[in-house]
């Protein structure tokens, strides 16, 4: 592995003779119910790329740690950027990756919301418009097998994501709280949900383990290996 935040320029450039491979791990800085800490998205994606990056000795670039979360955001701890904001930065940071020497990014996302995934699209997309090289966009959750999990509609703060922090780290975990399903309008747009939300589990934290976020983390790491071969292959290329 190749961790970008601690080497020098001299390092980067040698390195770059021997891979032009780099992963961002994005986050946010959410609440994540009573039990995981608001900073769950972003280590959950920093440590899967990490594992990644260890076993094919790619880059692995400092994390960005702010998303757009709308259904949290009154929470305290919620720190939640814009659709456009984020955008725009994200595509800034890949067109900068780009003129560093970088050919091949890809961007890790632990948050998965509707408009982040949008933004960070949409970030992808305007930059491959404009620099010759090829970006993948993954999300931590779409590499989980649902097989796998116990509870149907599982999401945020539940059996997948208690379980993986169980894994990565146990020392963040405050218990398990009970399951959590909020209950919104279908067409009504609100500007403050929190009264919907509950304990801020979307989910069910109680069929969480030590043994089901180890077989989570590998899942997740095997998909990222999956998506680096098929970023640096030439395959669907014109």
């Amino acid at each position: 592995m190749k961790l970008l935040e601690e080497m020098s320029w001299p390092q980067i450039e040698a390195g770059l003779k021997e891979t032009r491979t780099v992963i961002l791990p994005v986050g946010a800085t959410e609440e994540h119910g009573p039990h995981l800490p608001i900073f769950t998205d972003t280590i959950q994606a920093v440590e899967v790329a990490r594992e990644a990056a260890a076993r094919h000795d790619i880059f692995l670039a400092p994390s960005l740690p702010y998303g757009v979360c709308r259904s949290t955001r009154y929470f305290p701890g919620t720190i939640t950027v814009g659709h456009d904001a984020l955008r725009a930065f994200a595509a800034d940071l890949l067109l900068s990756f780009y003129d560093s020497g970088f050919r091949k990014v890809m961007i890790l996302t632990g948050h998965a919301g509707g408009l982040h995934m949008a933004a960070l699209e949409e970030a992808c997309q305007m930059a491959v418009e404009v620099r010759d090289f090829r970006v993948s966009l993954v999300s931590l959750f779409d590499l989980i097998d649902t097989k796998t999990v116990e509870t149907p509609g599982d999401g945020h703060s539940g059996e997948i994501e208690t379980s993986l922090m169980m894994q990565i780290r146990g020392d963040l975990v405050a218990g398990k709280p009970e399951k959590h399903f909020p209950s919104r309008p279908r067409f009504l747009i609100q500007k403050n949900v929190r009264h919907l939300m509950g304990n801020g589990v979307m989910g069910d934290p109680s069929r969480s383990s030590p043994e089901k976020g180890k077989m989570f983390f590998e899942m997740a790491v095997h998909g990222v290996l999956e998506a680096v071969r098929e970023l640096e292959s030439d395959a669907g290329d014109k």
